[in-house]
């Protein structure tokens, strides 16, 4: 699916994400201004999180993507001819629109447009794929990003805005299939009901608790990494490169999730959680000494990541029934916010008062436990003739 691939590439082609901050700061904004933004960003996106979820379930999941976009795009117009405080914030909110808008939905369109035609078992490679292209784009974004913005600040709101239309472009040529009611019958038509049954389905729960985990520690160690390499001596002319290491090794994990799940049986969900507990070894092993010889292992951490976000994600589209896809993906997205933001304010003393380094250890641990609880107790959960062999 070229067009899917092409809708994750321009999505994530924004050549202002390495440099938005330092847009902020030259227009005059302070430290405290800044912080603002960044939680204006964060307000629609855990508001309109599952509201998007059911809207797109119930009007158009092609068509939300669509909108999501524009949104996205007009906000870093905004940001063109406004570049104030007033004007960075309703960029940030409709950015966070679009956000809220996307998240579960793109991964419900995919699966169900698979799942008609009885190929959902390629939903991992595709998902994988479109998680590669993505990364790519980011890459190329932290690359020429920064260049062109030190010759024409313009040009990059510009170039970036029109990314996003032509992701809305390849969003609107989406194919958009909705597979026949499942067992549990037709579509939901509330919240509550919709929530009823997502309980129902054997193992979700858990897979939601371990997902949330999964992705939620990682994403709060992403938000501090640019600033631990700058910490291990990388020189400020250089920090890209430092990011773009890790974005390709994303890339690179995120492309080899089917391979990976085929060869090491990783839909069966206490393997993966083995293989999170791995990424969680090399992470610990890559900062404690703080050697920039075991760098490699601290790089590999993102790779095991980015292969477990999709083949989770795969498994959720699973146990999921079409009429509610969107929904309880979103509602999934919505508990890894809180759960993200809950962990972003503790980080910050954590990271104060024992440094970066004690942090990125501290994470490894918490998600090793974790993973190995959750390995333990979907064992025991389950019937003997069910247990993977």
């Amino acid at each position: 699916m070229i067009r899917y691939f092409l809708f994750r590439f321009f999505q994530d082609l924004v050549l202002v994400y390495p440099v938005y901050v330092i847009l902020f700061r030259e227009s005059g904004l302070n430290y405290l201004q800044v912080s603002w933004l960044l939680a204006i960003w964060s307000v629609p996106v855990i508001l309109l999180e599952v509201p998007s979820g059911m809207a797109a379930d119930r009007w158009s999941r092609r068509w939300s993507l669509v909108i999501g976009m524009i949104l996205k795009g007009t906000g870093f117009l905004i940001w063109y001819v406004r570049p104030d405080f007033p004007g960075f914030a309703l960029g940030f909110i409709f950015w966070g629109l679009q956000e809220a808008i996307n998240t579960g939905t793109t991964e419900a369109l995919l699966y169900d447009a698979l799942k008609s035609r009885n190929r959902e078992d390629r939903f991992v490679t595709l998902a994988g794929g479109g998680a590669a292209a993505a990364r790519g784009a980011i890459l190329i974004s932290l690359l020429a990003g920064g260049w062109i913005f030190s010759r024409s600040p313009a040009a990059v709101m510009i170039l970036s805005a029109l990314a996003m239309a032509a992701a809305a472009i390849c969003a609107a040529t989406l194919p958009e299939e909705r597979s026949p009611p499942d067992v549990t019958g037709s579509s939901p038509c509330s919240l509550k009901d919709e929530l009823s049954l997502a309980v129902a389905v054997p193992g979700l729960i858990k897979l939601v608790l371990y997902g949330s985990l999964a992705t939620v520690i990682w994403g709060v160690l992403d938000e501090y990494d640019f600033l631990f390499g700058h910490t291990l001596g990388v020189p400020l002319a250089a920090i890209g490169l430092w990011g773009g290491t890790r974005f390709f090794l994303e890339a690179l994990g995120a492309g080899l999730a089917a391979p990976l799940q085929r060869g090491l049986r990783l839909d069966d969900p206490p393997r993966l959680a083995w293989w999170i507990a791995l990424a969680s070894a090399v992470l610990f092993l890559g900062v404690i000494t703080g050697h920039r010889f075991l760098l490699p292992l601290y790089f590999s951490f993102y790779l095991i990541m980015a292969s477990a976000e999709v083949i989770y994600q795969g498994w959720l589209q699973e146990r999921i029934g079409s009429g509610s896809r969107a929904t309880i993906s979103s509602l999934v997205s919505l508990i890894a916010e809180v759960l993200g933001l809950i962990l972003l304010l503790a980080a910050g003393p954590v990271s104060q008062r024992w440094g970066l380094r004690a942090l990125f250890a501290g994470g490894s641990l918490v998600m090793a436990l974790a993973t190995i609880l959750f390995a333990v107790a979907w064992t025991r959960g389950q019937p003997r003739s069910k247990r993977a062999p």
